[in-house]
């Protein structure tokens, strides 16, 4: 008998409990990276308001390419500053976005260059 199980989906959970359910990708028609995440992980709370708030930041994604320039330029300003400089809402900053830096940086966006933020999120999300 085979011990492991299909991909699951992954949920987010606060104290209000869940947040988000990140489906398996897989499973679903096939975007390019990061285009998939946005159509298809499931936020439970978020307006769709919220949620189109965080287009723009494609442009601060597309400028980071990893490059030493690229550093230099997003690690002069921190994470939250650069969604509020995108318009990011607080409440979509607040319930998608700092849980993941949390969990990925150890720290809040307050504390995480920009560049980090994007440097991780390439590497577990992107």
């Amino acid at each position: 008998e085979d011990p492991l199980s299909e991909y699951e989906e992954q949920g987010q959970y606060s104290p209000r409990g869940l947040e988000a359910v990140w489906p398996v990708y897989r499973n679903e028609m096939t975007l390019p990276t990061g285009l998939g995440q946005a159509f298809f992980t499931r936020f439970q709370t978020l307006s769709p308001v919220d949620l189109a708030s965080a287009a723009p930041l494609v442009a601060a994604f597309s400028d980071f390419d990893n490059s030493p320039e690229a550093w230099a330029r997003w690690d002069k300003v921190s994470f939250r500053d650069m969604c509020r400089q995108f318009l990011v809402t607080d409440r979509m900053y607040k319930e998608a976005f700092e849980p993941m830096i949390l969990t990925g940086l150890f720290a809040p966006g307050e504390q995480c260059s920009a560049a980090a933020a994007m440097g991780m999120a390439y590497f577990f999300v992107l």
